[in-house]
């Protein structure tokens, strides 16, 4: 019918990357203080000089540590400069990529990678227009994610079981919502500088750029406690 506006699209976070220099020590922190199992590797990443860890919290959403095999190389070099660990990349489901690529170009938006991985379209966005590593992934069914057939499932006895939000401290938090809604296609923010990425959210806050992110998990066990990894914080509520 003419007239008709059309629907604002959907997007979910699927996965949230720290970076670290400390990788072994990091992975065994986290295990210990939020009793998580078994962790795998991202196979996309074996040509890559990256050690992974991906752990599933929830049946859709995941804590990932990435690090460098050794001490040269571009993530080694970040991470050098961001003091040895800092948040490095989000992960977001999106079904339109070739939107996304489309309304990047329109806005001057570099597009650092654009790939695929497992036959489906990979963009990631350059951290200084878009605050962070913006991976999108272009899955059209929200309930497929690529790791359906991989990964060793949730730790039962974990004491924490979902990403609530991350917190991004970046120069100018309403210019960044805005900015990313308009990419992802999302229409309204859920909430001032927050975005609803399929029911965790992205909170922009004042004090950027910065690395230093605040992950909220959710406690679902009285033994969860932070692991103290300098720069980043996890919330445990």
């Amino acid at each position: 019918m003419s007239g008709d506006v059309r629907s604002p699209s959907w997007a979910k976070l699927r996965q949230v990357v720290i970076g670290t220099m400390h990788h072994d020590d990091d992975v065994a922190a986290v295990r210990a203080s939020f009793g998580l199992g078994a962790s795998f590797a991202d196979p996309e990443l074996h040509t890559l000089p990256l050690t992974d860890a991906t752990f599933p919290l929830s049946s859709e959403r995941y804590l990932e540590f990435v690090g460098p095999t050794g001490a040269t190389g571009p993530v080694a070099s970040w991470l050098a400069k961001v003091g040895g660990r800092g948040g490095f990349v989000l992960s977001v489901q999106h079904p339109d990529a070739a939107g996304v690529r489309q309304r990047c170009i329109a806005k001057g938006v570099r597009v650092a990678i654009d790939t695929e991985a497992f036959g489906k379209p990979v963009l990631q966005l350059h951290p200084k227009d878009v605050g962070l590593v913006l991976e999108i992934d272009g899955i059209t069914e929200p309930s497929v994610w690529f790791w359906d057939d991989i990964n060793p499932g949730v730790e039962p006895s974990a004491s924490v079981d979902e990403i609530i939000g991350v917190e991004v401290p970046v120069a100018d938090p309403t210019a960044m919502t805005a900015l990313w809604l308009e990419l992802l296609d999302l229409g309204e923010a859920s909430a001032p500088n927050e975005i609803d990425l399929g029911g965790a959210w992205v909170r922009f806050t004042p004090g950027g750029p910065s690395t230093n992110w605040t992950v909220v998990l959710h406690r679902s066990g009285d033994a969860a406690v932070d692991p103290g990894l300098a720069g980043v914080t996890f919330e445990l509520v």
